[in-house]
């Protein structure tokens, strides 16, 4: 019990004072993802009271939860499943969050298939939004994407070989990545 406090009393500490230690190389984000998917974190009723953390089964990286699912689904039933499991297809707000969400996939898909994410520009051509709410700033769009060809408006990642986004029809079926926050 003794540790437990301990471990409380760093975490609020670090947290207070704005510690935030994120890895920056690929290998260390691939290393992150399978550490968390194959030790997940044990709840305990102390713990509980510590420190949030996800779901089992999610990987968690600068304070939300990210999991794959593997079923094909459009866009929009993808977002429905997310949104009943309290979360949404998934934002990506930078490069590191990126690999994260890709170390996720290759983690269940080592051929990385095509998966959805949560940007679309449905509404208006050219106002891509997240389907979260968030504000889009970062993005990893394959050369020449966005086209806009044949009504194209959700993006998918792991598209070709540079293995970036790529906006698409909403009706393809593709495997997703949902997001909730902590």
């Amino acid at each position: 019990m003794d540790h437990l406090v301990l471990i409380c009393v760093l975490f609020m500490a670090s947290s207070a004072i704005g510690l935030k230690i994120t890895p920056v190389s690929e290998v260390d984000l691939n290393r992150l993802v399978m550490e968390q998917l194959k030790n997940p974190v044990k709840r305990t009723a102390e713990a509980r009271h510590c420190q949030p953390s996800c779901p089992y089964g999610w990987v968690q990286f600068d304070g939300r939860c990210f999991s794959y699912f593997g079923y094909s689904m459009d866009w929009a039933a993808a977002e429905a499943y997310c949104i009943n499991l309290g979360g949404n297809l998934a934002s990506i707000h930078s490069e590191n969050e990126y690999q994260v969400v890709k170390a996720l996939v290759r983690a269940y898909d080592p051929k990385e298939q095509e998966t959805w994410i949560g940007l679309s520009n449905c509404q208006k051509k050219n106002s891509w939004l997240w389907s979260d709410g968030n504000r889009y700033r970062y993005s990893k769009w394959n050369n020449k994407e966005p086209n806009h060809s044949s009504g194209e408006c959700c993006v998918h990642i792991n598209y070709g070989s540079q293995k970036d986004w790529n906006d698409i029809p909403c009706n393809k079926a593709y495997s997703f990545v949902c997001v909730r926050r902590l």
